[in-house]
């Protein structure tokens, strides 16, 4: 038995182990159905367009053992039919567990482990382009545990660590071409309340380790920040976080390894004006893992907006915009031999529900993407029509 599949069997049997002591249980089940049409199936320039069916079944469970001890368990899998694609049929899996356990008055556990089989999208692939580089899925597994223990009536500690992997089902671009990764990550924040209910201040370390197959290369990064998170009003929240990030990139066997300083932020607001509308805004900046196969990191903007409204009280309407700038340093190369690159990605959503009794559902939606960089240029449009039932 690997470490991998020892990560994935120890992290979901921490959660579904004990469950059948449980003195309580909330299950909950969403079947999603969709049907519509991808212009763009395979994100990439090659514009190939599919009609699709798509059928999404999601299964929760909160499962309380005790007055100290939850437990979460979700399943979600995928099918999807495509008419116009190779493969034809496709499906995917996302599987989670949760425990949380109140050690103490004062410590507070929380393990997780969440198990993903998925289909790339976005900036991650290959230069240029092309189907191949595109319609290709791989497997993924994020284990974290995290500690809360309160230090006195206004502070407490965060304490974290976690190990997650990916696998591509593609074997030559994966182990061969080395796109394969395990990364390792620790944390600590000291979190102290300023203004009771209202104003707490956060100093926070978190150190990162990534090493991708073979002898690719791959990152460590050490960021130190600080930062507040703020109740403006009742209806309106929001946090902030400043630093800098240490980081030595690996090039591997074939480039060479480069140490930088880089800065790192991260910011959001969340507003409720009224109980059936809620508005949210995230702004990033910070080394992340590179979604291109020919840089080991990249340094990454980000900014999110959400928005949600019910119009009625059976007809909602909810819409995302997200965008990602992602800068390719040539000291970020596995090859040490490439220059600058850029590369953008746009998404935006809208989705409309309307409520026909108390199970079930009628919703639309469209979905707009657009990559644009020195590697690639393509753009997506999607729409579909769907029921849903929720028992």
């Amino acid at each position: 038995m690997n470490k991998r599949t020892l990560f994935v069997l120890t992290g979901l049997a921490l959660v579904s182990s004990t469950s059948f002591a449980a003195k309580e249980r909330v299950i909950r089940f969403q079947n999603h159905v969709r049907l519509g049409y991808d212009d763009n199936i395979y994100g990439s320039e090659e514009e190939k367009g599919s009609g699709f069916i798509t059928d999404i079944i999601n299964l929760s469970a909160k499962v309380n053992f005790s007055s100290r001890t939850d437990a979460l368990l979700y399943w979600q899998p995928e099918f999807q039919y495509r008419f116009d694609a190779d493969p034809e049929m496709v499906n995917y899996q996302d599987l989670y567990g949760r425990l949380n356990h109140a050690v103490s008055q004062r410590a507070f556990l929380t393990l997780s482990d969440r198990f993903r089989y998925q289909q790339r999208e976005g900036q991650a692939g290959l230069v240029g382009g092309g189907t191949d580089d595109t319609n290709s899925n791989y497997i993924e597994n994020d284990f974290q545990g995290a500690l809360d223990y309160t230090l006195n009536s206004v502070s407490y500690m965060k304490l974290g660590a976690g190990y997650d992997f990916r696998v591509w089902d593609d074997s030559t671009y994966g182990k061969t071409a080395g796109n394969d990764f395990d990364r390792f990550n620790a944390n600590g924040t000291y979190i102290r309340q300023l203004k009771p209910n209202k104003t707490q201040g956060t100093l926070g370390i978190s150190y990162n380790d990534l090493s991708y197959n073979g002898s690719r290369g791959g990152y460590e990064s050490m960021v130190f920040s600080g930062g507040v998170d703020q109740n403006f009003t009742p209806h309106v929240t929001g946090f902030g976080r400043v630093g800098f990030s240490l980081n030595n990139v690996d090039g591997g066997s074939l480039g060479s390894d480069n140490e930088s300083t880089t800065p790192y932020f991260q910011a959001g607001l969340e507003v409720n004006p009224t109980s059936r509308t809620s508005l949210n805004g995230s702004l990033g900046y910070s080394l992340a893992r590179s979604d291109n196969s020919v840089y080991n990191a990249q340094d990454q903007f980000s900014f999110g907006l959400g928005a949600r409204h019910d119009l009625t009280a059976k007809i909602s309407l909810a819409t995302s915009l997200s965008f990602i700038h992602s800068n390719y340093d040539s000291k970020y190369s596995r090859t040490g031999l490439l220059s600058d690159a850029t590369d953008d990605y746009f998404t935006l959503t809208l989705r409309g529900s309307y409520q026909v009794n108390r199970n079930n559902f009628l919703e639309a939606g469209y979905l707009f993407a657009n990559r644009s960089s020195d590697f690639t240029d393509w753009s997506r449009n999607r729409v579909d029509v769907a029921w849903r039932l929720r028992l």
